[in-house]
C-alpha cells in the first residue's frame, strides 16, 4: 500500500492551511498522578493499606499493575484475586481523572483558531474514552484514536497516520505531535515525518529521540503553537 503523502515537516504554513495537532492523552491532556492519588485514597480507606505504601509500590512497579496487586496481597493479606483488583482499578481510575479548566481552555483556543485536533493514545478503548469524558474533553476532541482499536501502538507511525486519515490533510502544511513520552510520542511522531512538541514537565532531556521543540506542559504547548 502506498503511504498517504502527508506534508513534509519543513513546509511552512500557508494562509489557507488548517494546521493539525495530534495530542497524547495520558500525562499530557490528563493527569495520571492525580487519578492514581484519588484511587489510592479510596483503596486505602477500603482495605486499611497506607496511602504512602501504595504510592511507593506504584513507583516501584512502573505500571506493572498485576505485580502491584500481587505485592499488596502478599504484604497486607488483601482479599480477592489479583485479577479482580486489576479489573476494578482499570474501571475506576479513568473515572477519577480530574477536570483541568486550563487544559480545556488551551485546547479550545487551538480549535477556535482553526486547528484540527485529534487524540492519539495507547490503551484500552473504553478506558481512554472514559478518561477523556472525565476530563470534559470529549466535545472538544471528538477524534480519538486508540491503539486497541487499530492493533498498533505508538511509536508505530501507523497510529498517527490512522488519526490523520480522519482529518482533512488536503490544505494542511503543518502537523504537530504533542506528548510527554520521548519513546512513544516524539519517536513516533518523528518516524511519521511530523513535527514534535515534547511536554517535559521540567525534566532534562535524557538522550534519545529529539523533539522539534520542548515546552513545560500541554497548556504551554497550545500557547506556543498559537504564537508561531
Amino acid at each position: 500500500m502506498t503511504p498517504t503523502p502527508y506534508p513534509h515537516p519543513d513546509a511552512g504554513m500557508g494562509s489557507s492551511a488548517r494546521p493539525i495537532a495530534l495530542l497524547d492523552l495520558d500525562d499530557t491532556l490528563t493527569d495520571r498522578a492525580a487519578a492514581f492519588a484519588a484511587w489510592a485514597t479510596e483503596f486505602s480507606a477500603a482495605h486499611s493499606i497506607p496511602e504512602q505504601w501504595l504510592h511507593e509500590a506504584d513507583a516501584a512497579h512502573s505500571g506493572r499493575r498485576r505485580d502491584f496487586f500481587a505485592l499488596a496481597k502478599a504484604t497486607y493479606d488483601l482479599p480477592g484475586t489479583v485479577e479482580e483488583h486489576y479489573d476494578a482499578f482499570r474501571r475506576r481510575t479513568p473515572q477519577l481523572v480530574p477536570y483541568r479548566p486550563a487544559v480545556n481552555a488551551a485546547v479550545q483556543a487551538l480549535a477556535s483558531h482553526g486547528w484540527q485536533l485529534a487524540v492519539v493514545t495507547n490503551g484500552d478503548h473504553d478506558a481512554q474514552h472514559a478518561k477523556l469524558a472525565a476530563a470534559r474533553l470529549t466535545d472538544l476532541l471528538p477524534t480519538l484514536v486508540v491503539s486497541s482499536d487499530h492493533g498498533v501502538r505508538k511509536p508505530d507511525p501507523a497510529l498517527f497516520h490512522a488519526a490523520l486519515d480522519q482529518l482533512d490533510t488536503s490544505a494542511t502544511e503543518e502537523i504537530w505531535v504533542i506528548g510527554d513520552s520521548l519513546t512513544a510520542d516524539i519517536a513516533g511522531g518523528n518516524r511519521a515525518g511530523l513535527r514534535t512538541l515534547w511536554t517535559s514537565y521540567g525534566r532534562p532531556h535524557p538522550g534519545g529521540p529529539l523533539p522539534w521543540h520542548t515546552v513545560h506542559d500541554v497548556v504551554e504547548a497550545c500557547a506556543w503553537l498559537l504564537a508561531r
